[in-house]
């Protein structure tokens, strides 16, 4: 910690073996940073690369149960009880796994999760092209997983948003959809899928905490001394015009890559002027 380390990740390998996770945590604790969990059980998730479900048996392809995540998440909830330090649940996807951190939260355990964009935006239903831009990891779930996860919010059981940002080369992308990588871009979409989906249309909450989940929350968990505005913060500022209309158009994107399944979406909501360090570093109508 005195290195500048803020947490403690997996980096999207979920440790699977239960006492080395609990000494992990509690070397964490030791050294008083979060431990931040990709849940996803091997064991039961085996090669699948969908969602396991309808479309997985209607498409032929292998899936991935919504227990595969829930399992980790309860697993997670227990060890944050037992060596009283927290460990923050990474896109979470399952219905199952809101019930469980509800629950944990309630009781005062040390627990969180955050969303990504597109599960809540999107279902397993889009998989049924086999276009690659669909398949992300945790994969897309049913319609009532993203009632679940916008019930999550709306309660502050999910706290945090995130992109999980996954750039791909297009080679990459264009082959067998059990061949092709996870991962979808986020950085450039997230925030525009959230404020349209959350503020505008869902209405599940409102454009103060959409705010918070991006900047205090995080900050928080990562005990960091940013995310706000008071004096003294570092000048870290992202502009926004919550009822600009847009439509998203991958050939405007910034990032090299392409592998967005939000292409041609109309949002309402968007970042206009970028601030690092207290110096403009992006603007819409300038770029870098």
């Amino acid at each position: 910690a005195q290195a500048g380390v803020v947490a403690i990740t997996d980096d999207g390998h979920c440790v699977q073996n239960n006492e080395l996770m609990r000494r992990a945590v509690e070397y964490a604790r030791m050294v008083g940073v979060p431990v931040l969990d990709h849940c996803q059980d091997y064991n039961l998730v085996g090669n699948g690369v969908v969602h396991e479900g309808y479309w997985s048996t209607l498409l032929g392809l292998p899936g991935w149960p919504a227990a595969g995540e829930e399992a980790i998440v309860a697993r997670n909830i227990l060890l944050a009880e037992l060596c009283d330090h927290h460990i923050h649940c990474q896109h979470i996807s399952a219905a199952g796994s809101v019930r469980l951190l509800r629950e944990a939260r309630a009781r005062g355990v040390k627990i969180s999760g955050e969303v990504c964009p597109h599960h809540i935006a999107l279902t397993d239903e889009a998989i049924q092209d086999f276009d690659t831009n669909y398949k992300m990891n945790p994969p897309l779930r049913t319609q009532d997983d993203v009632a679940a996860l916008f019930s999550g919010m709306a309660d502050g059981t999910l706290d945090i948003l995130a992109s999980d940002h996954a750039p791909h080369a297009k080679f990459e992308k264009e082959v067998e959809f059990d061949q092709a990588p996870f991962g979808i871009l986020g950085l450039e979409t997230e925030l525009g899928v959230f404020l349209d989906l959350l503020v505008h249309k869902n209405k599940s909450i409102g454009l103060p905490r959409l705010i918070e989940m991006f900047t205090v929350n995080p900050a928080r968990l990562l005990q960091l001394p940013a995310g706000t505005l008071s004096p003294g913060a570092a000048a870290d500022v992202t502009l926004i015009n919550p009822d600009l209309e847009w439509t998203v158009d991958v050939d405007q994107f910034e990032s090299l890559s392409s592998n967005t399944p939000f292409d041609g979406w109309k949002l309402k909501g968007r970042a206009v002027h970028t601030i690092v360090g207290g110096k403009t570093v992006w603007s819409l109508s300038r770029g870098f």
